[in-house]
């Protein structure tokens, strides 16, 4: 298909993937510790140097993984309900392919830093 210029498929691509990715970046995190907050979920104690692969007797609880599950999972599943519209889903599946990868590695980051930093 051959798109004409200035057709609006190139910019809602392009805004959604920016958008993923701003979102994923700058919001994913707070909505996070909003989350923790107001649900009150239990925070996990600090894991010693060395035990990456495996949590010993005391993992992590359940609702810790759930409140950083729970918000990327809205996102994923508001992108797709978009997707039977056509120029919605031209900005909501880059939204959602953007934002996935940049969540995960904020998550990474974050629950990283939550469960094994321990300063020297």
């Amino acid at each position: 298909m051959v798109t004409h210029a200035g057709s609006g498929r190139g910019w809602r691509i392009s805004l959604g993937v920016t958008a993923g990715l701003l979102l994923g970046f700058f919001a994913y995190a707070p909505a996070v510790m909003v989350w923790q907050r107001f649900a009150e979920t239990p925070q996990p104690r600090v894991y010693p140097h060395g035990s990456f692969t495996s949590f010993g007797s005391d993992p992590p609880p359940v609702e810790y993984w759930v409140s950083w599950a729970g918000p990327a999972v809205m996102v994923v599943a508001c992108g797709l309900m978009a997707v039977p519209w056509r120029a919605a889903r031209q900005f909501a599946l880059p939204l959602v392919c953007a934002f996935v990868p940049m969540a995960a590695l904020v998550a990474w980051f974050f629950i990283g830093m939550e469960l094994f930093f321990t300063p020297d």
